[in-house]
């Protein structure tokens, strides 16, 4: 087996990982993949392929699913997230990976990641060193722990062994990319880390590919607790939609990517159909071969500056088709349904807790996004507490916590109301200031959090998806 194996679990999942990044990042990534529907594919002729090329262009996509995925992260960290740090590794609010990115930026590329695929994880790891630093020198080199996020397509494998009442991770593999450089021409280079237990022991390997093709280990190590105690752990967790286990969840944003390539089809259709009726077709009765060949010879001109000659007795006039209105309509049908699968992605729904707590009725409302974030926060505590390891620092829940706030989950509002606010948002209709002004107005962000910190807040995470306008929907309930 090659080192390159994808998990059958994560192999039949990227079609719709990839539906919904393409979704998210707009109109170029869908225009360009196979998403609208061809007409007539088995036809390969010039004409069929420039009426495809043509509709394709013309197709105008709404990016619904982008800018419901900001206006999620928007609400999530409307208030920061509560970050406790041990003495000693304050350095992680502003570079938790050594790229310079702070622990609250990443979570949000975190949960993002989970919005869009239902999966993640975060590595913990401690850079390679020549024997035992003091910590001077160690912050000097910049030798410390790092918690480093890798995306669903980057987790190729993994396998899991009971030990005692455990399921222990026995081994990852993960896709990483590094620079290789000629003077001053660089290519990108794919390699592989793999972490196994080895022995009872964790060892960190790195694949890359030979000169002659296979794939070789150019490095192998096994990192230690400070000191010389080695790992008797993978320090690797995975993020889910549902929850942080081995097994890839349903990516949370799929059906709104999905509906949302659906209403590119229409347009696409909708577009095809208004240039087809647009183009007026001149028509004359009465005319004969004698009167066709003098209008070949002298050219026809139409205008209102120009008189066009007609046969004797004959007519002339204009022919004009009607667009079909039921593309329209289909089309805010599906806006409507987009906002609505927005809004219950950010709504309360009743979720039983325990078996105990079930019997006495005792219920809590969580949505999607909740759980998403609380899974999120129990990744991040786990992997500060392997931090703390690597560091030799220690870690109580008093000076160690990581939690993104939720308490959107217990607000009760109404999802109609929500979904067409967003279903407004989306298409343009209304401004998102006021949005964040209602979503103040319900509790769902912090009052003292301004529109200004907000925006700021979404352009560090990368948020925020331009729009193609269109009308806004009508009640989602009359959409069901």
């Amino acid at each position: 087996m090659s080192v390159e194996f994808i998990r059958p679990e994560a192999k039949d999942k990227r079609a719709q990982w990839k539906l919904v990044q393409d979704a998210v990042s707009g109109s170029d990534a869908v225009k360009t993949s196979d998403y609208i529907i061809q007409v007539n594919p088995t036809d390969l002729s010039p004409e069929n392929t420039t009426r495809n090329d043509q509709r394709r262009r013309r197709a105008v996509y709404t990016n619904a699913t982008g800018r419901t995925l900001s206006a999620m992260i928007g609400i999530a960290f409307g208030k920061s997230p509560e970050v406790k740090c041990p003495s000693g590794l304050d350095f992680l609010k502003s570079d938790v990976d050594g790229s310079g990115v702070g622990i609250i930026n990443q979570s949000q590329s975190t949960v993002s990641n989970v919005l869009q695929t239902g999966r993640s994880g975060l590595l913990v790891d401690y850079p390679k060193s020549d024997g035992e630093m003091v910590a001077i020198d160690a912050e000097r080199m910049g030798v410390r722990p790092t918690i480093s996020l890798y995306d669903a397509n980057s987790i190729m494998n993994w396998r899991t062994e009971k030990m005692g009442a455990r399921n222990m991770l026995t081994l990852v593999v993960l896709r990483e990319s590094y620079e290789e450089w000629s003077d001053f021409e660089v290519s990108s280079k794919t390699q592989y880390r793999v972490l196994r237990m080895d022995g009872g022991v964790y060892v960190q390997e790195v694949w890359q590919e030979s000169n002659s093709g296979g794939w070789v280990v150019v490095e192998k190590r096994r990192p230690v607790i400070k000191g010389s105690k080695p790992w008797s752990e993978i320090p690797f967790t995975f993020i889910g939609a549902t929850n942080n286990d081995v097994l890839p969840d349903q990516p949370p944003l799929y059906d709104l990517a999905t509906l949302n390539i659906a209403h590119l089809n229409n347009s696409a259709d909708h577009e095809e159909s208004l240039f087809f009726a647009g183009q007026a077709m001149y028509w004359v009765s009465g005319a004969d071969a004698d009167w066709a060949e003098e209008m070949q010879k002298s050219g026809v001109y139409v205008g209102s500056r120009s008189i066009l000659p007609v046969p004797s007795g004959g007519q002339a006039g204009l022919l004009q088709a009607q667009a079909v209105s039921g593309l329209s309509e289909e089309m805010q049908h599906k806006v409507d349904l987009m906002g609505m699968l927005g809004a219950k992605l950010i709504a309360p729904g009743e979720a039983n807790r325990t078996a105990t707590e079930a019997a006495a009725n005792d219920k809590s409302s969580n949505s999607i996004l909740s759980i998403v974030c609380d899974n999120v926060s129990d990744a991040y505590r786990t992997a500060l507490g392997w931090v703390a390891q690597f560091a030799g620092v220690a870690a109580t829940p008093e000076n160690l916590d990581f939690t993104i706030g939720t308490e959107f989950s217990g607000v009760q509002f109404d999802a109609q109301q929500m979904g067409q606010a967003l279903a407004a948002v989306q298409s343009g209709k209304l401004p998102e200031s006021d949005f964040w002004t209602y979503c103040r107005a319900i509790g769902l962000i912090a009052a003292d959090k301004s529109d200004d910190d907000i925006r700021d807040e979404l352009e560090t995470q990368g948020g925020g998806v331009e729009l193609d306008p269109i009308e806004p929907g009508v009640d989602p309930a009359q959409a069901e």
